[in-house]
């Protein structure tokens, strides 16, 4: 983290975070992941999910620039942020190596994936027959989606030390 942004951070927030909070985040995104890989398996090109596997590859992809580009500059790095991934990303990035402008643009993809998959889902459904389980699965991926958008991910913020100075922070930014 850059020295002149080290004045700006919330002094009452947490130093890191607990396990039990890093295991349910960490919980609701691959279970987020693996209910979206599944509602997207209808869609078949010689009996292969060809869309399900793009949509791993895709994440995969995602998920290691956001870490170089988000979590190596975030006070977190190194340390135990709400998902664990400041001590994922200081084993893999160098501090600093990232650049925060790109990866805001492309954290715009966690809020594109639940409009997405659900698109996608109803289209499978109209095209190949809806069934009990699909249905089911949309809607604890949905729920899944709002609880991490809403509860999770903002109670998190709150307590956050960089909730002030991070473009991503879900808390307000009221009191500094």
């Amino acid at each position: 983290m850059k020295e002149e942004l080290k004045d700006k951070l919330f002094q009452e927030g947490k130093e890191s975070f607990s396990f039990g909070t890093i295991l349910l985040g960490n919980i609701a995104f691959l279970l987020n992941w693996g209910i979206g890989f599944i509602l997207l398996m209808p869609f078949r090109i010689s009996g292969i999910s060809i869309v399900s596997w793009f949509y791993l590859i895709v994440l995969i992809i995602v998920q290691i620039s956001l870490k170089k580009l988000n979590c190596t500059s975030c006070y977190y790095y190194g340390k135990s942020c709400y998902l664990g991934w400041g001590k994922l990303t200081a084993i893999c990035f160098k501090q600093d190596s990232g650049n925060q402008e790109k990866g805001m643009k492309l954290a715009i993809s966690y809020i594109l994936q639940l409009p997405v998959i659900l698109i996608a889902t109803l289209i499978a459904g109209f095209i190949y027959g809806f069934n009990a389980l699909n249905i089911i699965l949309l809607i604890i991926f949905v729920i899944i989606n709002i609880l991490q958008g809403l509860l999770l991910r903002k109670k998190a913020c709150e307590v956050c030390k960089a909730r002030f100075i991070c473009k991503g922070s879900a808390a307000p930014k009221i009191g500094k």
